[in-house]
């Protein structure tokens, strides 16, 4: 996000990672620390974000989404009262969703299944409530699955990547993975943060925004296609303890009031997206 910002020509400050935002005045004093600036947008991406853990970690995940979003919202509330706050939300609130009802709008029902999902739709109600009693000027991104180079390993798509290259390069002819049928919507990280941007500069305060492709991909066509772009030689074998308990089996998204009202839509397709992330392990992969 910053460096986008700052190729976009933005001044871009990143509030110190090693503040907690679940510390109301640890976040508070860090805010002040900025008053002297003229901050016109904040986007608030800090949160406890990996769905599988957070069923062992709920206290946590909900200290740091749901308290951490109310406490940056009152520092923002009295330090920068009139700054665009871009809250980060999850297509993981709607939860799994019947085919008939798919591709899923910010108007569908949110049915979270993870302690994650209902963190994030816990901060989009403590936002809406700054926005219609304060005045907040808030707008909430709701981006379905990321992918993209820079991502961590804990990720799907990252993960397999950062695999298939390792066992390439060390003769392994398999390698072990949970549930590759389930289908989501994949959009390049470098597209989600043009998105951001733009609902900074042209979003409605109050306003729910899908970030997503509108389509669909299965987990296993994504693996297909990683074996494909490296020549590995290697076979998936399915191990049903990586398996979740709690799965969505398919879900994407209707991004039309992006498209609509923001004038924007995704520019990398996933070919280029699975290049990149190959490229960006492989080079780290080196010095291992």
């Amino acid at each position: 996000m910053r460096d986008y910002l700052v190729s976009m020509g933005d001044e871009a400050t990143l509030l110190d990672p090693a503040v907690d935002i679940g510390d109301e005045a640890a976040l508070s004093h860090a805010m002040d620390s900025l008053s002297s600036r003229s901050i016109e947008t904040i986007y608030h991406l800090a949160a406890q974000a990996n769905v599988g853990e957070s069923f062992g970690s709920s206290h946590e995940v909900f200290r740091v989404n749901v308290m951490g979003t109310l406490n940056l919202l009152e520092a923002a509330r009295r330090v920068f009262p009139r700054a665009r706050i871009i809250i980060v939300s999850s297509s993981e609130v709607y939860g799994r969703v019947s085919s008939n009802l798919l591709p899923v709008n910010e108007d569908s029902p949110v049915a979270p299944l993870s302690p994650y999902a209902a963190s994030k739709i816990a901060a989009e109600q403590v936002a809406m409530q700054a926005f219609r009693a304060s005045g907040q000027r808030v707008i909430i991104a709701r981006p379905f699955n990321h992918i993209g180079p820079g991502q961590s390993d804990s990720y799907v798509v990252s993960a397999l990547a950062k695999r298939v290259l390792l066992a390439q390069r060390d003769g392994i002819s398999s390698i072990r993975v949970g549930n590759l049928e389930s289908r989501r919507d994949f959009t390049d990280v470098r597209d989600v943060v043009t998105a951001y941007r733009k609902m900074a500069e042209a979003g409605v305060a109050g306003t729910v925004y899908n970030v997503c492709s509108g389509q669909s991909l299965s987990i296993s066509w994504l693996a297909e296609r990683i074996i494909e772009l490296t020549g590995a030689k290697v076979v998936l074998e399915r191990d049903p303890r990586l398996v979740r308990d709690v799965e969505v089996s398919n879900i994407y998204g209707d991004s039309s009031r992006c498209r609509s009202e923001l004038s924007w839509k995704p520019a990398i397709s996933i070919e280029e997206s699975l290049k990149d992330v190959l490229e960006w392990w492989s080079i780290r992969l080196e010095a291992y």
